[in-house]
């Protein structure tokens, strides 16, 4: 990576890379699905008993998106449906035996990925960077919070 490339340029790199990194790495062990497919698996097995709204909102996906993507996921009997007892217009969602499986073998990819890009960053620096990181998060997550009450107060 250029050291005179703007930080923003350097973040969308190292997510292609990183991308693209998730995608050979999972690609194989999701026969017909995507690298998405795949991060959602992984998000409902770390979020079990969620719902395809509340997975929306923290992947920040469209819900008529995530909801494809469940159907795949099920069709492929990775995913399981069951109603929600407190709202049954509701679903919840649960891995199979399989998805549960495909899952733990994605976690150890993924853990690979992570360890990778990480070589050479003490624990502080890495630390560090996922404190800053999340800060970076919280400042656009709240900037678009300010920024949306400021229109809807126009």
């Amino acid at each position: 990576m250029k050291q005179n490339q703007d930080l923003l340029d350097q973040l969308q790199q190292l997510t292609a890379e990183l991308r693209s990194q998730f995608f050979q790495q999972l690609g194989p062990g999701l026969p017909g699905l995507t690298a998405m497919h795949g991060r959602l698996l992984l998000m409902i097995a770390r979020t079990a008993g969620t719902n395809a709204q509340q997975l929306s909102e923290l992947l920040r996906r469209d819900k008529a998106q995530i909801t494809r993507l469940l159907n795949d996921l099920q069709q492929a009997a990775f995913v399981l449906r069951q109603p929600d007892p407190v709202d049954g217009r509701r679903q919840l969602l649960l891995l199979s035996e399989q998805g549960q499986q495909l899952a733990a073998q994605l976690t150890i990819k993924k853990r690979h990925i992570a360890s990778k890009m990480l070589t050479g960053l003490t624990k502080d620096q890495q630390q560090q960077l996922t404190g800053l990181l999340a800060q970076m998060y919280q400042n656009l997550i709240t900037t678009e919070i300010q920024t949306e009450d400021t229109q809807q107060a126009h």
